[in-house]
């Protein structure tokens, strides 16, 4: 039944992504103003103009693509939109670093005029919040649950961060080297699958009690 449940939740979400992909994109300002006011923001897609970075290193979130390890960069963006001063940007794939278990850091300018999606990340995660890890002198995180963001958020040189990601859809001027990638091209939706699986075993568990019920009255 929790299937079924999920089937509408994710027909709901897919239908808000679709009307997403044509949507004309808000300042970010109001969308965060919203926000700290209770405001959903999830898949809203917004346009930001960064201020100078603050004094922080680029991150590199694992992720994959295609199946192979990849690598994308985040980093802050300052922001005079209050309560917050600034929210993370994930940038995109970092194409040169694709395969690569030992990403060396890229060189990126500053994130200056970008438009976006944002993101909440859930409040936990399975096995909890992996700790950022030094890989051949770079930070490296798996940006899994809100914690960690906040994590990533404070490394990068914000004090009051949006709780959101800032999933880069393009940039002015592009950093080289990354392809934007803020919502993936297909997005699974096998709930009924798992329902009408579930339903069938079951029935099957259902048939073969009957069956051993009968057994023995027969016996008697």
């Amino acid at each position: 039944m929790w299937q079924v449940w999920r089937l509408g939740q994710k027909e709901a979400l897919l239908a808000h992504i679709a009307a997403l992909r044509t949507a004309p994109a808000r300042p970010i300002g109001g969308a965060l103003a919203d926000l700290a006011h209770g405001g959903d923001v999830d898949f809203i897609r917004v346009t930001a103009d960064c201020g100078p970075p603050p004094a922080g290193p680029v991150i590199l979130r694992y992720a994959l693509d295609a199946d192979q390890v990849a690598w994308r960069p985040l980093v802050a963006c300052r922001l005079a939109a209050p309560p917050y001063d600034g929210v993370v940007i994930d940038r995109g794939i970092a194409v040169a670093l694709t395969g690569a278990m030992a990403p060396r850091l890229p060189a990126l300018p500053a994130p200056t005029r970008v438009v976006g999606v944002l993101r909440k990340l859930p409040s936990w995660a399975l096995g909890g919040s992996a700790a950022p890890e030094r890989l051949a002198g770079v930070t490296t995180v798996r940006l899994s649950d809100a914690g960690a963001l906040r994590v990533v958020a404070r490394l990068a040189g914000l004090t009051r961060p949006a709780p959101v990601l800032f999933e880069a859809e393009r940039e002015s001027p592009p950093p080289p080297g990354v392809t934007p990638r803020a919502l993936p091209p297909e997005i699974p939706n096998n709930h009924l699958a798992y329902a009408l699986t579930w339903f069938c075993l079951a029935a099957i568990l259902v048939w073969f009690y009957a069956a051993a019920l009968l057994r023995r009255l027969r016996a008697r």
